[in-house]
């Protein structure tokens, strides 16, 4: 339903209907909305990429509160407290003109989403947070809940993160402010875990199957690390604890061995540590000067390694955050990075292939045999890596001569993340188009493959 100032709409949180009318009014019976835990979600997720620091379309911002009541380039004002239809920023959300509805470059609002934002402006157009001048993304409550993922998705996703549970059971993707929880011997959905950043990067079990940890955001916008308690699966989204969260998306995270501390790497540049028992953040280190993309432990949990798009591959102790060594040989984004078993060496991927290197001097050690396109992804597998690119194949290497042992088939796109189980011989691969694949370690063997979305909406005629 398209809306208007004259329209009915739905104030479906408060649980009835009210029309434009009541909406204008100080009813004494209409709930109260909260500009930091109601209004300021919609702005930061579906305005701020185009109205920010970054970005500033008609000189028109709204990261913080005073900012977004400052006029744009039109010199009228956004909101008129009290009225909706005096308030500009109404009628922009509501217009039937695609090319002056905003979000311009978007899916136009909810029904609750332009409700919320209407009830606000007609209740006085307060503000309860508690700088008028920081960042809306940081006035925002943790406890805030993400958007529901859709019913169903009109197209597929590019398979950005995949995990596997702790014994192989259950396979995680991706989804839309949700994961997806799969059965992978058959391919089949077994359950929708929401909740959650708009897109996921990066996700990882605990070793005991404890927990499941999220690395996510929106691009550009806001992003954040999830820690749920996980059991096969039988958790919810509404109880993580988020333990961190940044102007911009977090990429990976990494549980230590003993699964007593976690790992993630960050969009600004950083690496956190977070103990998992409380989920109080350990340690900052902020040593690359670019997105770190992907982090690892060393099989004792001593060292970190990192990879960067400012063309880095690092190592760290674990334990201080003191850099241990740096290699940029590769000349190019760095995408993964994992550490030998010996953990003295770190073979690290990225737009110009695969190297490893050695820690003690940081010089390279020798390369492994050129793909096709661009590496996107690396794991370990005992003494072997598999590695990842868009050239659509994934290849076995033994770490000693960098020899290949196998290729996991063709896949249909771009293959940009991996998972594997050492307990189930299984490893699943994630690609561009949608597609994951699920393999036997063992042989190579295919074992099944699926598109990674609930349902697909045929595109309307």
């Amino acid at each position: 339903m398209r809306l208007s100032a004259l329209t009915i709409y739905a104030l479906s949180f408060a649980g009835f209907v009210i029309d434009g009318a009541a909406a204008r009014s100080e009813s004494s019976d209409a709930p109260r909305v909260s500009f930091v835990r109601d209004v300021a979600p919609i702005l930061v997720g579906k305005c701020q990429g185009c109205h920010g620091p970054k970005t500033a379309e008609s000189n028109y911002r709204l990261d913080t509160f005073d900012l977004m009541m400052q006029p744009g380039d039109f010199g009228l004002p956004p909101v008129t407290a009290g009225s909706v239809d005096e308030s500009e920023f109404h009628r922009l959300i509501t217009s039937e003109d695609p090319e002056e509805r905003m979000p311009n470059n978007g899916d136009r609002l909810s029904e609750r989403e332009v409700a919320s934002i209407d009830a606000w402006i007609a209740q006085g157009a307060t503000f309860d947070g508690a700088d008028r001048t920081a960042s809306l993304r940081t006035q925002i409550p943790r406890d805030v809940p993400h958007p529901a993922a859709p019913a169903n998705y009109s197209s597929p996703l590019p398979v950005t993160a995949l995990a596997f549970s702790a014994d192989g059971g259950r396979l995680l993707t991706g989804g839309y402010h949700e994961a997806l929880i799969w059965d992978p011997a058959t391919g089949q959905l077994v359950s929708r875990l929401g909740n959650m950043p708009q897109r996921i990067y990066g996700m990882a079990v605990s070793p005991d199957n404890a927990y499941l940890a999220i690395a996510g955001g929106a691009a550009g916008v806001a992003g954040e690390v999830r820690l749920l308690a996980w059991a096969d699966g039988a958790t919810s989204g509404d109880a993580a604890k988020v333990l961190a969260t940044g102007e911009d998306v977090f990429f990976d995270v990494a549980f230590r061995p003993d699964g007593k501390e976690l790992a993630a790497a960050g969009s600004d540049g950083s690496i956190r540590i977070f103990d998992v028992a409380t989920g109080v953040e350990r340690l900052k280190v902020s040593n690359h000067a670019d997105w770190v993309t992907d982090i690892s432990y060393s099989a004792d949990g001593a060292s970190i390694a990192t990879a960067s798009r400012d063309k880095s591959s690092k190592a760290f102790d674990a334990a201080t955050g003191r850099m241990l060594a740096s290699n940029s040989e590769l000349g190019a984004p760095v995408r993964g990075a994992v550490f030998a078993p010996d953990g003295k060496a770190v073979i690290s991927v990225g737009g110009n292939g695969a190297r490893m290197w050695k820690i003690e001097d940081s010089t390279t050690i020798g390369e492994l045999p050129a793909f096709q396109g661009e590496t996107q992804a690396i794991v370990s597998h005992g003494d072997n890596v598999l590695a990842a690119s868009a050239d659509r194949s994934v290849r076995e290497f033994k770490i000693a001569d960098r020899t290949q042992v196998r290729s996991f088939g063709e896949h249909p796109a771009w293959v940009l993340s991996l998972a594997l189980n050492e307990t189930a011989h299984r490893l699943a691969t994630g690609c561009f188009d949608g597609t994951v694949t699920v393999w036997n370690l063992d042989d190579g063997a295919k074992v099944t493959q699926f598109l990674a979305v609930p349902t697909v909406t045929p595109p309307a005629k």
